[in-house]
């Protein structure tokens, strides 16, 4: 490459837009990447916010930190604290998405980290991870002024070859 071609590459800034758009929800969800696209479809298609409309957050299990302040503490305070500066700071949030899916290798790290704990009084850990999300919405509610504002899904595969996902809603 030429001296000339370097210099031009160097100085070429790339530039990026930012949006003007209002946040209304939290959303938070598992960092897994085999689901990143389509929880990203589901919060714009099926909930109908577009990007800039409300704030994802992209945890390791979700809300499995949520679910075990006392057995999580470390993880528990930082996701906690993350909600409660939205919900001061950002007055246009009316409402807080909660999503698990099948297969979170994150709940299997969280299961094995609490052994028999974990799944005491639960068939398995769908059943668990389902019962968190209600537990988890409580929970927020308590530390936020928002009251009924929650929807709950779960994901589940659609197909044998866990290509597709389907979003079941879990109501409160």
């Amino acid at each position: 490459m030429s001296e000339e071609n370097k210099k031009t590459e160097e100085n070429t800034e790339l530039n990026y837009e930012i949006t003007t758009e209002t946040p209304q929800a939290i959303v938070i969800y598992c960092s897994d990447p085999r689901f990143q696209s389509a929880f990203e479809k589901f919060v714009e298609e099926g909930l109908s916010f577009k990007k800039g409309t409300y704030i994802p957050m992209v945890i390791a299990g979700g809300i499995v930190s949520l679910s075990e302040p006392l057995q999580l503490p470390k993880e528990f305070k930082f996701v906690k604290e993350r909600i409660e500066y939205f919900l001061d700071h950002i007055k246009t949030i009316k409402l807080v998405v909660l999503i698990n899916h099948e297969d979170c290798q994150y709940y299997n790290v969280a299961k094995d980290k609490l052994k028999n704990l974990f799944l005491r009084g639960f068939k398995d850990i769908i059943e668990r991870q389902k019962v968190d999300l209600i537990k988890v919405a409580k929970a927020v509610m308590n530390f936020s002024s928002l009251k009924n504002n929650f929807k709950l899904y779960y994901a589940k595969f659609a197909d044998e070859e866990k290509k597709k996902v389907v979003f079941e809603e879990i109501k409160i």
